[in-house]
């Protein structure tokens, strides 16, 4: 018995839904019909695909393996099918996430760009915390998405575009009394050493605030204070005075004209950072429009980083001098 592009989606829409009564719901067939599906397709490869349980079901070893070229198949299918309609249509539109502690700051000059592309690339943004994005990449709502990477996962080629590297931001009374405490060299274990107030970062399921919890693995974690949901929230929290915190060096810009009362001290080297990358689907694999968005990506990180490096922030010195020098100009903003 053949396989057929009907009982791989109802097997899809099992995978992604969960269970087989939101499964039917889903491809709109009733659950007896769904599940008759499933059988022949699991009669076609020889095996079981899924194991029943009171609460739902597991995939088989062999289920686990179908499901990945499962993907692949349909992938490769929505591809065909839409071929011919996107060339005639013109610009091609792509669905790409952007995780959400990035899109503010990035999306503009993405979209600059890509203005003057060749195909035109018109993109539709969803912004989401990173495994939001992950799981609409494997479930086919997205054709890519700029994530931190490594993502580590076969179906997603990934493509590393820039480093981002964390900021320490705070008040400028704050900023001063760690340069006096700690010198000119900055590094986050000595700032968890030191009694310097509260660390505020973002709520649980945002990535961004388990990579500066693992850049600041030694801070007192009774000051940890965790909660926010946005960049821009917890800017204008340590602008007025409520802690510290760890910035991208992609947001530095944007939130310090928003914030006034922000400043910026950069780390030593190694700095504390996430590699940001482009993460898409395998049928997405060799077509110019992955080219193009990678490009523009990069290149609109890479200038973000550039101007707050110019701007806002200067690196840690070596000399006494230039600390001085440092020190001065950031009472003076």
């Amino acid at each position: 018995m053949p396989v057929t592009l009907r009982q791989l989606r109802y097997f899809q829409a099992l995978v992604e839904h969960g269970s087989f009564s939101r499964a039917a719901e889903s491809v709109h067939v009733s659950q007896p019909a769904l599940s008759l599906q499933i059988r022949e397709l699991e009669t076609s490869l020889g095996g079981r695909l899924v194991e029943r349980e009171s609460r739902g079901f597991l995939l088989t070893p062999l289920g686990r393996d179908a499901h990945e070229q499962t993907l692949r198949i349909l992938d490769e299918t929505l591809l065909l099918e839409t071929m011919g309609k996107r060339f005639e249509e013109g610009p091609l539109r792509v669905a790409v996430g952007i995780v959400s502690t990035l899109a503010p700051y990035l999306v503009p000059g993405i979209l600059e760009r890509l203005q003057t592309s060749s195909p035109r690339v018109e993109l539709d943004v969803l912004e989401a915390p990173g495994q939001e994005l992950v799981s609409g990449l494997l479930a086919g709502r997205l054709d890519a998405a700029i994530v931190s990477l490594p993502l580590g996962i076969l179906e997603l080629p990934e493509r590393e575009l820039f480093e981002d590297c964390f900021l320490l931001a705070g008040r400028t009374e704050r900023l001063a009394a760690i340069r006096r405490a700690l010198g000119d060299e900055l590094r986050p274990a000595d700032l968890a050493r030191a009694d310097i107030g509260p660390l505020l970062t973002l709520g649980n399921g945002h990535c961004f605030a388990d990579q500066v919890l693992g850049a600041s693995l030694m801070w007192r974690m009774q000051e940890v204070h965790r909660g926010t949901e946005s960049l821009a929230t917890l800017s204008r929290l340590v602008a007025s005075g409520a802690g510290l915190a760890l910035l991208p060096e992609t947001a530095a810009l944007c939130e310090h004209a928003a914030s006034p009362g922000l400043r910026f001290l950069r780390f030593s080297a190694p700095q504390p950072s996430r590699r940001i990358g482009l993460a898409h689907r395998v049928a997405a694999h060799g077509q110019l429009w992955i080219d193009l968005l990678s490009e523009a990506a990069a290149g609109a990180g890479r200038d973000l980083v550039r101007r707050a490096n110019e701007t806002i922030c200067a690196g840690p010195s070596t000399s006494r001098s230039r600390s001085v020098t440092r020190a001065k100009r950031v009472s003076a903003k």
